[in-house]
């Protein structure tokens, strides 16, 4: 899912954790003020009171906070679930600074909550929350334990790995213990983690949704259907969830935020395409385009006297790109895949998307410590890209699937990247399905999915987030759909997370980019920029650098 300008380590990450101890709940800070407030009035205050309607063409993969790892689910299911800590709701860089959420504050070394270590961290409870109805009553330290020790042994869950570090993990995940031994119930308020050995990225692992609280008696009696019946301390309830039509959640009033959420509910509607939401925004029946403003359609409607002002452009910390199976023929051979990246015309496809592309040469985005401005390590070259097919074994080409889901710009990406391989004589048909089976077809080694489109968003500011998940850990129901491995990799990505000196941690990962850049693994297409609206009766609205679009802060500004 989904930054930032300076390196982060161990010990820029105690400095941070020292500066923000307030008490600002996880939405955004204590005025409830956010850094752009939408609608027509610009200064205008939340108001309380009704319905937000928002569209999406297609659905979640699922809202199990242990497994789902998608941009519109983790959209959703943060209505619901929360963690120790989040960022301020603001956009752009400031949005990535962390603050408490259930916790009372961040750890720091200053208020006692890590370690001289930098090893053992101690999280606080904020008192009185609840869940919400129907299982009413307060959360302990231990649904905490018992959540993330659930996640932990999900067969499903995609990202243990950012966890296993804590002490016992490991052993518990492999059944050789009962119990993680360093995720400790100190009281019931309290809850202790210690690590193997200093992390960098730990606190800002803790705010992923894969760290959510839920409780245990709920998750007993709904069983497998968890995954649609989400219950957890959020500021909405998820009421209905009528499979491939829409999502209805209402406000929680177990809510422990005094004034908030201002909206009374909200209604997901999943079967519009980004094309006809954008006229029913017009039309006044729709107030947040949850796919954003189509590429066709965005010149002219950023230009609209009427409309313009509701456009709204980020730039984001997220990648578009081809991943290739290394797992599957001829995938299995570096010469194929390098071939892809130079056949592909990458100047084009940004082209193509009108605004709603920048150019990227390289793993880490603009803004994504790590990224270097002047890198590029393959350009549109045709002729290269055929040289290299005829020294793999394949003078003549040859064929193959491209799978893509059926949700723009997919469908048009497909069919750019469709052209260019068939130029350099690799004919591939292209295979669309709906974006939720997509993700899962993608991340199944038994799919045999050789080649296709990904994207990936930022789930927190820092490169390890996007070296861990897309090529390192290639495990049934993860995100590398590259399924991709390098040792040399795995041992500077191990290595990266107890380094102290942020400059040579960076340039760890500068290293691992070159290694896998090298192999190849991936095509990368560009660095999407964020084009989405909202309607006229919308405030609140901005586009978060970690968490996108945050609906549960939103309002409408006649409060109906």
């Amino acid at each position: 899912m989904k930054g930032r300008r300076s390196a982060v380590g161990v010990l820029a990450l105690l400095l941070l954790a020292a500066l923000v101890l307030g008490l600002a709940a996880c939405g955004g800070s204590d005025s409830n003020q956010t850094a752009s407030t939408g609608g027509s009035d610009a200064n205008a205050a939340p108001v309380q009171g009704g319905t937000l309607n928002v569209t999406y063409q297609g659905e979640p993969t699922e809202l199990d906070p242990a497994i789902a790892w998608e941009v519109t689910s983790w959209s959703i299911e943060r209505l619901t679930y929360e963690t120790f800590l989040s960022y301020e709701g603001k956009p752009g860089e400031p949005g990535t600074a962390l603050i408490p959420c259930l916790a009372t504050e961040v750890p720091s070394a200053a208020n006692g909550g890590i370690s001289a270590d930098g090893k053992v961290y101690t999280f606080k409870l904020r008192p009185g929350v609840k869940f919400a109805p129907p299982v009413d009553r307060v959360v302990t330290a231990q649904d905490f334990k018992y959540s993330f020790e659930r996640m932990m042994v999900e067969p499903l869950a995609p990202a243990t790995f950012f966890y296993t570090g804590v002490v016992g993990a490991q052993d518990f995940i492999d059944g050789k213990a009962k119990e993680i031994t360093g995720y400790k119930v100190v009281d019931a308020s309290t809850i202790e983690i210690t690590l193997e050995k200093p992390d960098g990225s730990f606190l800002m692992a803790m705010t992923m949704p894969f760290t959510s609280v839920l409780p245990k008696e709920w998750v007993d009696k709904v069983g497998k259907d968890i995954k649609r019946k989400p219950l957890g301390t959020g500021p909405f309830v998820i009421d209905s969830w009528a499979p491939g039509q829409k999502i209805v959640a209402t406000k929680n009033p177990n809510y422990w935020d005094t004034g908030k959420p201002y909206l009374d509910g909200i209604n997901f509607d999943l079967t519009t395409n980004p094309s006809t939401a954008l006229l029913r925004l017009e039309r006044g029946e729709v107030d947040v385009l949850g796919d954003g403003i189509p590429s066709a359609d965005y010149l002219r409607t950023k230009q609209d006297p009427t409309w313009g002002k509701y456009v709204y452009d980020a730039s984001e910390i997220a990648t578009y790109y081809v991943f290739m199976n290394v797992n599957e023929k001829p995938f299995t051979d570096v010469k194929v895949r390098q071939a892809v990246n130079y056949a592909i015309d990458t100047a084009r496809i940004q082209k193509l998307l009108a605004g709603q592309a920048k150019a990227l040469n390289q793993i880490y985005p603009e803004g994504m410590p790590g990224n270097q401005p002047d890198q590029q390590f393959y350009t549109y070259d045709p002729e290269k890209a055929k040289q290299l097919l005829t020294e793999a074994g394949f003078p003549d080409g040859f064929k193959v699937t491209f799978v893509g889901h059926n949700v723009e710009p997919f469908p048009k990406l497909a069919q750019a990247v469709q052209n260019d391989l068939a130029a350099v004589g690799i004919d591939a048909s292209i295979k669309l399905m709906d974006k939720a089976t997509y993700w899962d077809f993608i991340s199944l080694p038994q799919s045999h999915a050789a080649i296709g489109l990904t994207d990936w968003y930022q789930d927190f500011p820092d490169p390890s987030d996007f070296i861990g998940p897309l090529y390192t850990h290639p495990i049934e129901g993860g995100a590398n759909a590259n399924f991709y491995q390098n040792a040399e990799v795995d041992k500077l990505y191990a290595a990266s997370s107890s380094e102290l000196d942020p400059a040579k941690r960076i340039a760890m990962f500068v290293q691992m980019q070159d290694i896998i850049m090298g192999d190849a693994p991936s095509a990368i297409l560009y660095q999407p920029v964020w084009n989405g609206m909202f309607g006229k009766n919308v405030g609140g609205y901005y586009y978060h650098p970690v968490w996108s679009l945050q609906f549960q802060w939103m309002w409408k500004l006649d409060g109906t």
